[in-house]
């Protein structure tokens, strides 16, 4: 009864002295807001990313150039497909362009391929001269279906110190859904043939898929090091394990920054938590002078800060989950998602895990204890006659 007792003091406390309360609040809620929307964005698109990498190849090959990933001979993948427990073998040609001095993506595949995350507003899969792209490519180059696009192929000559570039016109044969995620908005899908003219990289890809048979995956990788051992393969395991220790990486580091953040903001929790600290002085006085014992009123103020820290870290989660669901996370979004913008054009990935949630409950916890509990101590230490002055 005695622990009941305190805790309804520390209610009463709460709610009698509403203008402290509710800055303190605020300012948890200040700290808490961007790192839950932050985290819930990195485990959004930690999400799309496992889900792009499971609707991909099991296995990618390129040649080795210097080191790095260099260009393969398309006839490679007919090669390839001999190889015992290969179901499929499509060449790639991937890379960056800018298209109205915006970055795309532009992807080169065969006619009978399209990833299956992709969905069409309207239009259909491009053919020889046309090309498919994302609605936030669509809107910023203002294009509809059936419309031209000039994309160009490469620089033969400057003229007054500006690059003159030989240009191809293209139909828009498609727009892809902004629901196909990330990826896709500024997206340009051609066929390859299209796209090896355009990276002029004749009769090569960038790399070459290939499915393979359950089971089968350590026998082809073996069987393509035999066939070349100028071959840099790389499994689905693989790109999964960089995607994993890239985001981990990433959010590691906004983690630490974000704990800096903590300890800064400290001395502002100090300040807010001792909002009329003349007047805590004198209750605290009053209430050694009925017989509360030191430890009692440090019981109540623990159970001050718990009140308060469940109040500000549901609010903060309420906060982000709208300004990401319902506003699609502006200014917070390119913080992970470079070439976002202020306002995505794409509808932003976010999960909310529990664990955050748990650790910005007990970060509110941590905040408003560093501000509140060593003054208090402080004024209950000693005479109450000293605290009611």
């Amino acid at each position: 009864m005695k622990h009941l007792n305190i805790l309804y003091a520390a209610a009463g406390n709460v709610v009698r002295h509403k203008l402290r309360s509710v800055v303190v609040i605020l300012c948890l809620v200040a700290v808490l807001f961007p790192f839950l929307s932050a985290i819930a964005i990195l485990e959004g698109v930690k999400t799309q990313s496992r889900i792009s990498v499971s609707e991909g190849a099991d296995i990618y090959v390129t040649m080795d150039m210097f080191g790095r990933n260099g260009v393969i001979p398309i006839e490679m993948a007919e090669v390839m497909k001999q190889i015992p427990g290969v179901t499929k073998a499509v060449p790639r040609a991937i890379g960056r362009i800018y298209i109205g001095g915006k970055l795309a993506v532009l992807l080169g595949i065969t006619d009978d391929e399209k990833p299956s995350s992709l969905n069409f507003i309207n239009g259909s899969l491009p053919k020889a001269g046309e090309i498919v792209i994302g609605r936030g490519l669509a809107e910023h180059l203002n294009l509809e279906v059936g419309e031209e696009l000039n994309i160009g192929t490469r620089v033969v000559a400057f003229i007054e110190n500006e690059p003159y570039i030989i240009k191809k016109m293209y139909h828009v044969s498609g727009i892809f859904d902004a629901q196909s995620g990330i990826w896709a908005s500024n997206l340009v899908l051609m066929s390859i043939d299209d796209a090896v003219s355009v990276f002029e990289m004749e009769d090569f890809a960038t790399d070459i898929g290939l499915y393979v048979r359950p089971g089968y995956e350590a026998a082809v990788s073996k069987g393509l090091q035999k066939m070349n051992p100028f071959f840099r393969i790389q499994t689905k395991g693989l790109v999964r394990t960089y995607i994993e220790r890239g985001f981990n990486m990433k959010g590691g580091i906004f983690a630490a920054l974000y704990v800096l953040a903590f300890a800064l903001t400290i001395p502002a929790i100090l300040v807010t938590s001792g909002f009329g600290l003349s007047g805590r002085r004198k209750e605290i006085g009053i209430l050694k002078a009925t017989g509360w014992q030191t430890h009692e009123v440090l019981e109540m103020v623990f159970f001050e800060n718990i009140m308060l820290a469940l109040i500000s870290a549901p609010s903060a989660l309420v906060l982000s989950f709208v300004w990401i669901k319902l506003f699609n996370a502006p200014f917070i979004a390119p913080l992970f998602i470079p070439g976002a913008g202020s306002i995505p054009p794409f509808p932003v990935p976010s999960r909310f895990m529990p664990l955050p949630f748990v650790f910005s409950f007990f970060f509110a916890l941590l905040l408003t204890m560093t501000g509140s509990i060593y003054s208090t101590w402080r004024a209950a230490i000693v005479s109450p006659a000293e605290a009611m002055k």
